[in-house]
């Protein structure tokens, strides 16, 4: 007896493939049949949409033909292994109609008993172009992130790094960046601040702020910093921006300051202009009182006058520079005189004065007069720094082609943080002093080509070390 095929079956059959030859023609990929050679046997109706080619364009016509010159051999490696893989996918370059070439990925699976092939052909141009720009954004960020002149890094939501660039490296004073990993951002600022920095990174948003940050040498460098809250690796961190501002803090002090001597001279002027005013008038007066009657108060009304006078002609040092006229001067003498000056109020406050000098006299080319002045005032300041007595020692020495004089007490010292605005305009280690002190003799120092310099350590005393050229 003869079987017959069911008709049911044969009519769900025809269905399954009719269904199947709609979803080819109207599938946004390309579907071919393709030989072991790359010979195109068939290929969907979307390959016009895709490629500007009609089926009948790739009829017989070879893969290779189409495929960019650097990408064939890609190409036949590929087909060559499908002997040993049912399956394989490969990326490569095709030619459109128009001429530009388009990135498109195959996945080949073979049929027929390994004689032939079957291949979906997808466009990945957009991808591909997409990926490409990211890598570049992400490769141009890395350069600017490693070669920048800011120090560029990430850090977690409680301050630990994750990530430094290069420049941080050599703001921290570290050798390698992997020291710094894992470390702390409190690691390396002052406790005092340590609340500080925990609000701004509580905040949470984007802030810009300055901080104190202890290099691993000690040094201690102010630095702005912006904190920008991201995501990495699906945390939350912060992109960390740190500039070092320590050159541009201490310009901006020196234009503070330099503005400070600028009013200060403006109003010494003023001051002294004013005061001369009638201190000419009763010096006038004073002095013809003196020569008619000879009477020693009158005498000793213009010595002080004479005083007085001179601190004006001091406060016109401040106003601006003065033409002076210098007269080779022994130092050596002019050290003695200021001693003997001062020696009588140094023994009612218990404090010996004691003078030291290497053999010989120093001649340098002076105001005595200002050199005198220096000297008492720092003299003095020693005095004063010391309530309970002790001992002031006074050397002068030649060095090279100059003389020093060395001030050292057995004082309270100076507090570090005060020390490096001495000199500074209306700033005082003393309850009522006015810091003008110091910095006239800085400047009177100065004007005679010399320096000036003060070390001192808290509870231990001060030295003051004054360098001037010699003759």
């Amino acid at each position: 007896m003869i079987m017959t095929e069911n008709p049911k079956d044969l009519f769900a059959d025809k269905v399954e493939a009719r269904n199947l030859q709609l979803a080819i023609q109207h599938s946004s990929d390309v579907i071919a049949r393709v030989t072991k050679e790359g010979i195109v046997l068939y290929v969907s109706p979307s390959c016009l949409l895709m490629l500007g080619y009609s089926p009948q364009d790739f009829y017989r016509s070879s893969l290779y033909t189409y495929c960019h010159p650097n990408d064939r051999n890609l190409l036949r490696e590929a087909l060559a292994e499908i002997e040993q893989l049912p399956h394989k996918r490969e990326t490569f370059r095709f030619r459109h109609k128009e001429g530009h070439y388009l990135w498109l990925e195959a996945n080949f699976s073979v049929i027929n008993d390994e004689k032939e092939m079957i291949c979906i052909i997808r466009d990945m141009t957009q991808r591909i172009i997409m990926e490409e720009e990211i890598l570049e954004t992400q490769e141009k960020y890395r350069f600017l992130v490693e070669y920048s002149k800011d120090t560029i890094g990430m850090v977690t939501q409680k301050g630990i790094w994750t990530y430094i660039n290069n420049e941080g490296k050599k703001l921290f004073g570290f050798t390698s960046i992997k020291e710094m990993i894992g470390t702390s951002l409190h690691d390396y600022t002052p406790p005092s601040e340590h609340s500080t920095l925990d609000d701004f990174l509580q905040t949470k948003l984007s802030v810009n702020f300055e901080l104190n940050l202890i290099r691993t040498d000690g040094q201690i460098r102010k630095v702005e910093v912006q904190l920008i809250p991201t995501t990495f690796k699906n945390r939350k961190v912060y992109q960390i921006i740190i500039k070092d501002v320590t050159g541009q803090k201490k310009t901006e002090e020196k234009l503070q300051n330099a503005e400070k001597l600028s009013v200060v001279g403006q109003l010494a002027a003023g001051i002294a202009h004013e005061i001369r005013n009638p201190l000419t008038a009763i010096k006038g007066f004073t002095q013809l009182l003196y020569e008619e009657h000879k009477d020693n108060f009158a005498e000793v009304i213009l010595n002080e006058l004479e005083r007085i006078e001179g601190i004006v002609n001091d406060l016109l040092v401040l106003a601006k520079p003065q033409i002076t006229e210098m007269e080779e001067t022994c130092l050596t003498n002019v050290v003695k005189s200021v001693i003997t000056l001062l020696n009588s109020q140094a023994v009612m406050e218990n404090i010996l004065i004691e003078l030291t000098q290497s053999p010989g006299e120093f001649f340098v080319k002076c105001e005595k007069d200002k050199i005198k002045q220096v000297l008492i005032n720092i003299i003095k300041n020693s005095m004063e720094a010391m309530p309970m007595g002790g001992k002031i020692n006074v050397d002068i020495r030649k060095e090279d082609q100059s003389v020093i004089i060395t001030v050292e007490d057995e004082g309270i010292g100076i507090p570090e943080e005060r020390l490096a605005k001495l000199g500074e305009p209306f700033y005082s280690t003393k309850e009522k002093g006015t810091g003008l002190g110091i910095m006239i003799c800085k400047k009177i120092i100065k004007n005679h080509g010399g320096n000036l310099y003060i070390h001192s350590r808290e509870n231990e005393g001060t030295t003051v070390q004054i360098t001037l050229p010699l003759a």
